[in-house]
């Protein structure tokens, strides 16, 4: 927030104009009104700038809220996916077995003229 106000909020409360004969002298309560009016003009240019820098965050916000359902939806996707697959880092000759199978079937798409890797 803009710190270079005129006033405080007691300044303004504990204001004593000089009296005259005409009640208060005119220029001094003219020059303590323009005092205000500034701290109210770089108030109200702060309002808006925040006014904007809460839009920009809570679209930004907003994006990020999608993104992380997507990638939620995706993770579910991925675990349905994958959960026939078996957790263990072991060598077995089934795992051997399955790697053959997809070497001998990446040769013959790749015979045919297709690239397994785009396929999806």
């Amino acid at each position: 927030m803009d710190e270079n106000f005129n006033l405080t909020r007691d300044q303004i409360l504990s204001k004593k104009f000089t009296p005259n004969v005409k009640g208060y002298d005119p220029d001094e309560v003219d020059d303590f009104l323009d005092l205000i009016i500034a701290d109210y003009a770089a108030f109200e240019r702060y309002m808006k700038e925040s006014k904007g820098y809460i839009e920009e965050l809570e679209l930004g916000t907003n994006k990020l809220k999608a993104q992380n359902h997507q990638l939620d939806i995706d993770n579910g996707k991925m675990k349905a996916r994958l959960s026939g697959i078996k957790d263990t880092d072991q060598v077995t000759s089934s795992n051997i077995d399955l790697l053959q199978r997809i070497n001998a079937l990446e040769k013959f798409l790749y015979a045919r003229g297709v690239d397994p890797t785009k396929i999806k």
